[in-house]
């Protein structure tokens, strides 16, 4: 049995960097440890890459735990994993399925979801470990799904799965315990531990059995992806040698007593040194979007759902404010990315292929590129390319300006208002808008937090949803709270439920 090491740490204690700069530099300098024979996994593929810029050593892996279980059970994603229109293929061969839609989409928070309940009672029955008819009722789906048809849909999802090869998400972790994989190891890292699901943490044990040492890091007051499966209890009865990450890097004294008045309302929970980082911060309440001047400093903008974050766009919009996510749909992740390689291309810079792809098959008209180049297909295997190889060999029959790109005259003019204004779109913006769940993780000089539930049908789902595990409820804003690394601006409530930071949900 590997001799267990936890590194449990609330916000900003610099979990991460004891995992990679402490133990495990201890393991490759001072045990002499193989780094072939250590893994480092995390539950998000954004802490993996963090992982990966921070960890300088070739491990025999770097990942989450999903990409490790692809590689180990040779799973071609491609051509083996049920997404998109593959799905198709299973209704079209299960007769109670036909008609039915089995895509994702995003929920109130903009996290990504089955869009047919009974997957999503399906999929989290195994992320659980629980029977269909317990997880219908932990995400209050039972009186509006016929859980018989639910089970009928997933013996034939077992019956095609078996028949055809193909595969969902889960099976990356379940087949890896099932295959009884062997990965020769001597030392196993695990960030991020409060998010695994019971199926996750299977995988994780099954790793841990292997090696003589492991060294896991989380913190369970953070645990907000419950409707994922993410299940804290485990990691606060993890047993081992604890290492507490006290003083926060991040979190200044007025707004880490806000936090510490959150974790009072938490029942369940681990309980945890943590103090402040020594200077005094901003901490104010009913606050307004006027009162603040977006132009200065850098913001983080966070509520429960997208839909609360409808008003910040509107505002920040109306002032000729450019801002990441949120929904932008002036300006999209999409395209301004294809603003910015294009940008790049006409200054004479080489770009990826897989860029190049982006910008040919989603924003140039198909008479802008050659008959027989289409979607910049011959671009799949190309390093990097420059305009004009773009031109010579892949068709492009455009240069110059952006406003080639194809987009709609709202986001055009949008575009060269921002220019005129002297905005510089290679960069990015100063101002982001984000769920709480979307800024796990990250953490910015000012933060505005929303604290209403939301119209008036999310207000009714987040209020059932506060009477059934308020922890949870305290978990997400306690996220949302220490996001904050200088001032904290809790915006003024203009509904009946709202979450009153420090106080019990009534």
């Amino acid at each position: 049995m590997a001799v267990r090491t936890i590194i449990p740490g609330p916000p900003g204690t610099g979990k991460t960097w004891t995992l990679v700069n402490k133990y495990l530099v201890k393991e490759i300098n001072g045990l002499h440890t193989d780094p072939k024979k250590i893994v480092y996994v995390t539950f998000s593929n954004a802490a993996a890459e963090e992982a990966n810029k921070r960890i300088k050593h070739p491990l025999l892996y770097i990942s989450t735990l999903h990409y490790l279980g692809k590689e180990e059970c040779k799973i071609d994603t491609t051509t083996q994993l049920l997404k998109d229109r593959k799905w198709k293929q299973f209704t079209s061969q299960s007769k109670i399925c036909r008609g039915m839609k089995f895509e994702t989409k995003k929920d109130i928070y903009g996290n990504t979801i089955h869009q047919n309940p009974h997957m999503r009672i399906i999929s989290y029955a195994r992320s659980k470990k629980i029977d269909l008819i317990e997880a219908a009722l932990q995400l209050d789906l039972h009186h509006s799904v016929d859980l018989w048809l639910t089970e009928q849909i997933n013996e034939d999802l077992k019956s095609y799965k078996e028949q055809t090869g193909m595969i969902e998400f889960s099976d990356m972790i379940t087949q890896f315990v099932e295959e009884d994989k062997r990965l020769a190891l001597d030392a196993v890292f695990l960030d991020e531990a409060q998010d695994l699901s019971p199926l996750q943490w299977d995988m994780f044990f099954h790793i841990e059995k292997q090696c003589e040492r492991s060294y896991i890091a989380g913190d369970d007051d953070q645990t907000i992806y419950g409707f994922q499966g993410a299940d804290p209890n485990i990691f606060i009865n993890l047993k081992g040698v604890f290492d507490n990450q006290i003083y926060s890097h991040r979190v200044p004294k007025k707004i880490h007593a806000k936090a510490l008045d959150i974790l009072k309302q938490i029942n369940q929970r681990l309980n945890k040194p943590w103090e402040a980082r020594d200077e005094e911060g901003t901490y104010k309440e009913n606050c307004l979007l006027r009162d603040f001047n977006f132009k200065n400093d850098d913001w983080m903008i966070l509520a429960q759902t997208n839909a609360q974050l409808k008003e910040p766009a509107q505002y920040l919009n109306d002032l000729n404010l450019r801002y990441k996510g949120g929904q932008n749909e002036l300006l999209p992740e999409d395209l301004l990315k294809a603003y910015r390689i294009w940008i790049k291309l006409n200054s004479g810079a080489s770009v990826s292929g897989e860029d190049a792809q982006h910008v040919i098959k989603n924003f140039l008209r198909k008479k802008q590129v050659k008959h027989g180049f289409g979607e910049g297909k011959l671009l799949d295997k190309v390093f990097t390319v420059t305009l004009d190889e773009l031109q010579k060999e892949h068709g492009v029959l455009v240069s110059g300006s952006w406003e080639h790109l194809h987009m709609s005259d709202e986001q055009k003019n949008y575009i060269k208002l921002l220019l005129k204004n002297g905005d510089n779109l290679t960069i990015d913006s100063k101002i982001e808008l984000s769920t709480i769940h979307g800024a796990k993780g990250r953490e910015c000089k000012n933060v505005i937090l929303y604290i209403d539930f939301g119209s008036e049908d999310e207000n009714d789902f987040l209020a059932r949803e506060a009477d059934k595990d308020a922890d949870k409820i305290h978990r997400l804003y306690f996220v949302g709270v220490t996001r904050a690394k200088q001032n904290l601006y809790v915006m003024e409530s203009i509904q009946t439920n709202f979450y009153n930071i420090g106080h019990p949900i009534i």
